[in-house]
């Protein structure tokens, strides 16, 4: 195969219309800042102060945790199948917007 000038292919494209230059007197459309000016949403800052307080407590508490494994291990802990359902209602509730 023989590879002809590459003027051929230029050729092509010199015939097609440019685009249009931007007009030089034309006002360039320029964002300029009134001053230094934040606003933060109210919701953002109680977000950022649950979130702090959050951070400042642990996950889970322990002792309560070991309370209830001692309980289990005993045979002391009794659940309750009708504070189960009803959370369990309660949330779905919540979750579907029936509160």
């Amino acid at each position: 195969m023989k590879i002809d000038s590459s003027s051929k292919a230029l050729a092509a494209y010199a015939s097609q219309p440019r685009a249009l230059k931007r007009d030089a007197g034309a006002p360039e459309a320029k964002t300029q800042a009134a001053g230094e000016n934040v606003a933060i949403n109210p919701l953002a800052s109680r977000m950022q102060a649950a979130e702090k307080a959050a951070q400042s407590e642990p996950a889970f508490d322990a002792a309560k945790v070991d309370a209830i494994r001692t309980a289990i291990a005993s045979g002391q802990y009794q659940v309750k199948p009708e504070a189960i359902a009803d959370s369990l209602i309660s949330s779905a509730r919540e979750l579907l917007g029936r509160a």
